[in-house]
């Protein structure tokens, strides 16, 4: 119920914004404005800005174990870009994503958010590119690209070396 009900606040919030950038050629800037207009038109998402870059925002805290480097985390996500067209997402799926965590299998935002979460817990992130694919992107991902992501962590399993 929480998984739908943060899809649907999402939905609400994440609303297609109107590019200010366009007269601009730095693509870095132009990352910037792009964020900076997403904070501003969901300023009711209290999001805080963590030292690295990251935005993260705790809609539910979990009750459970917290996550650390090297434990493994089964994850719910979804990956929005910030006009939000969906990239990816495991939600309409009975399969968790499982992944260790600080070991470079994740995105360095979305490792980084998990780091802040506990079992049972529900988080908003919004992740610069310089957490994300960076400057270069990938083949399917543009370069200077932010995402926002919705985390629920269901399960943890502690490391145990």
């Amino acid at each position: 119920m929480k998984t739908a009900l943060l899809i649907v606040l999402m939905s609400m919030f994440l609303l297609p914004s109107c590019d200010l950038s366009s007269g601009i050629d730095d693509p870095a800037e132009k990352e910037r404005l792009l964020i900076h207009n997403f904070l501003s038109q969901n300023d009711t998402i209290d999001f805080e800005l963590k030292p690295s870059g990251l935005y993260y925002y705790e809609h539910e805290a979990g009750t459970g174990l917290q996550a650390e480097p090297h434990d493994t985390v089964y994850v719910f996500y979804a990956m929005n870009a910030l006009n939000n067209s969906m990239f990816e997402t495991n939600y309409e799926t009975p399969d968790t994503l499982i992944k260790p965590v600080g070991e470079g299998e994740l995105i360095a935002g979305f490792d980084e958010a998990l780091t802040y979460m506990k079992v049972g817990g529900t988080s908003l992130i919004l992740v610069p590119s310089k957490l994300a694919y960076g400057e270069n992107g990938n083949i399917y991902v543009p370069p200077y690209t932010p995402f926002v992501f919705q985390i629920d962590l269901v399960k943890l399993v502690k490391n145990t070396d």
